[in-house]
């Protein structure tokens, strides 16, 4: 084998050349692998020799580096535009919402039937909606419901409702109803029986178109403006004054005695008119009367608890007389100094306790 051109003194002594390998005949992988890289022997015992590791320079190394940057950056635009592309086409049309039923058990939504016509659908987490809430058919809230702005409702019922500032422009209220204070900007109708049991203000006119009854007390601190006051009992602590008549009313007292012949004369007579407070006591005296003496007396109707004060006043001349007077009644007595002429005379009389 020729092994080349000798070598020079100076150079040292010649390198051989590097023998090139091959396959072996019947190897079938030597077919299929034709390049098969050449290996260098050892000059001192003929072992092969293996290549050093090439090493890039940093150059290469930022370039390699900015090119894989680069591929990377265009497959994320890639499969960006594939989702995009995807997502727009099952997008969901404006004003509906589709969740599956992997996100609503994920949730804790239940869907049970309630009858043929619909389903139930709960919520078991907080809820929010941010926009408008349209409900078609009914609502019904178990829990407390709390309503942070103003509530509008053209018919609601509720069966205990509690509120602070409220404004109502038309309230019926079919049940009893219990308010703490209630302040009223125009009149107030009250069909009903009207039952006040606490104290009652008034800071305007009271009119009354019908009767009152007052079964307690009635103190008034100022004047009473009224065209018929009845009253059982009528007490003034101060002054009582009256601008017109005085007009008494009542039963008629009762004549239990009154005089004969001796002190009336043939064919007298005595009658009562008025009252227990006023009346007057008519008597007409005949011929032949021949003594003084009593002329009547009068029972009350109902008796003064006190012996009350009696004012007689004698119409026509009837001389001296004198009365005598209880708590029951009183007597009427003609003194003289002679029996009274044929006549008609009369005693009016006002009775006070």
């Amino acid at each position: 084998m020729d092994t080349g051109p000798s070598a020079s003194k100076d150079e040292g002594p010649a390198q051989p050349e590097a023998e090139v390998l091959t396959t072996r005949s019947g190897d079938s992988s030597g077919a299929a692998d034709s390049t098969t890289t050449p290996l260098q022997t050892s000059p001192k015992d003929g072992k092969p020799q293996h290549r050093r590791l090439y090493r890039p320079s940093h150059r290469a190394t930022f370039i390699g580096l900015a090119a894989v940057a680069a591929i990377l950056l265009i497959n994320a635009v890639v499969i960006g535009l594939v989702i995009r592309s995807q997502s727009s086409g099952n997008t969901v049309p404006q004003g509906q919402v589709t969740v599956s039923q992997d996100a609503l058990d994920k949730l804790g939504v239940n869907r049970d039937a309630l009858d043929t016509s619909g389903i139930v659908l709960t919520v078991t987490p907080n809820t929010q909606f941010k926009g408008n809430v349209v409900v078609s058919g009914g609502v019904t809230i178990a829990g407390q419901f709390q309503l942070n702005s103003k509530l509008s409702a053209s018919d609601a019922n509720f069966t205990q409702l509690e509120a602070g500032s409220t404004t109502l422009s038309d309230l019926n209220v079919n049940g009893d109803g219990t308010v703490t204070n209630l302040n009223t900007r125009s009149g107030l109708n009250v069909t009903g029986t009207s039952r006040l049991q606490g104290p009652v203000t008034l800071s305007s006119l009271l009119t009354i178109n019908n009767g009152a009854n007052i079964a307690g007390n009635l103190t008034v601190g100022s004047s009473i403006s009224s065209s018929t006051i009845s009253a059982s009992t009528l007490t003034a602590i101060g002054t009582l004054t009256v601008g017109g008549h005085i007009v008494t009313a009542g039963n008629t007292p009762a004549i239990t005695a009154h005089a004969g012949s001796a002190v009336l004369g043939s064919n007298g007579s005595v009658s009562i008119s008025g009252n227990d407070a006023a009346g007057t006591l008519a008597f007409n005296v005949g011929v032949g009367a021949s003594q003084v003496g009593m002329i009547a007396s009068i029972a009350f109707h109902t008796g003064y608890d006190n012996t009350p004060h009696v004012v007689v006043t004698p119409i026509g001349n009837v001389g001296y007389f004198h009365i005598s007077r209880s708590g029951s009644g009183f007597t009427i007595y003609i003194d003289g100094p002679a029996p009274l002429t044929p006549g008609g005379y009369a005693f009016d009389y006002i009775v006070e306790e």
